[in-house]
């Protein structure tokens, strides 16, 4: 999965629920079904500019404030540092339940 597309998911759904729209009505205001903003979201869909515009237009901000996603790309980063610490001092049962929680979000 796309690395930026990701953390542009990540920075849509933030700034949506700074400004206080839950997907459902974020789709209501722009025209597109909350479905595709959950697809956005989670970085299973490529947006068009025309989305980026619509979303930024909505929450009232630039659209260049969509791709300032410093704080999200630490925080990712972070993430992974400590699901690999976890793993390295984990028994095998906590690896197996973690691998069974990972597949069961990600379905």
């Amino acid at each position: 999965m796309n690395e930026e597309l990701v953390l542009l998911g990540k920075r849509i759904a933030y700034l949506r629920e700074k400004y206080g729209f839950t997907q459902e009505k974020l789709a209501e205001k722009i025209h597109y079904s909350p479905n595709h903003i959950s697809k956005l979201e989670s970085a299973r869909t490529n947006p068009s500019f025309d989305l980026l515009l619509k979303i930024a237009n909505v929450l009232n901000i630039e659209v260049l404030e969509l791709f300032d996603y410093k704080q999200q790309k630490l925080n990712l980063e972070l993430m992974k540092n400590e699901i690999q610490s976890m793993l390295n001092v984990s028994n095998v049962h906590e690896i197996e339940l973690l691998y069974k929680i990972y597949k069961a979000i990600t379905k």
